[in-house]
């Protein structure tokens, strides 16, 4: 499995904290941020899992996930967010085809939900 995770997000300190986070734990961070330069970024490459911001500027993350999901077939997409979703919200993003849904803090349980959905050997 690629270690490599996909890190969409508009919000710039978020993509520089994150990115830090998942290379301390041994992963390699690759950025985008918004929808245009993560379809761009991930044409042709591997990742372990993916990681994609709810709400994008001027987009929507949960498009970007349906993208993903059809050209990179069983990677696990988390959706990360920062606003607030109810029990019944969260449940219909899982049944959309997120892996998992984390809401955004300071990252450590992030990181958690990538090692579980891709491990490093």
């Amino acid at each position: 499995m690629s270690k490599n995770i996909l890190y969409v997000d508009d919000n710039q300190i978020m993509l520089g904290l994150i990115k830090l986070k998942l290379e301390q734990a041994g992963y390699t961070a690759v950025i985008a941020h918004n929808v245009d330069e993560a379809l761009s970024i991930a044409k042709g490459k591997s990742f372990g899992a993916m990681v994609i911001d709810v709400t994008l500027a001027g987009d929507s993350g949960l498009m970007l996930m349906n993208f993903m999901k059809h050209d990179h077939k069983g990677v696990p997409v988390i959706l990360y967010s920062g606003g607030e979703h109810d029990q019944p919200n969260v449940e219909k993003m899982i049944a959309l085809g997120a892996s998992k849904f984390v809401q955004k803090r300071n990252g450590s349980e992030l990181v958690a939900a990538v090692k579980q959905l891709c491990p490093l050997g």
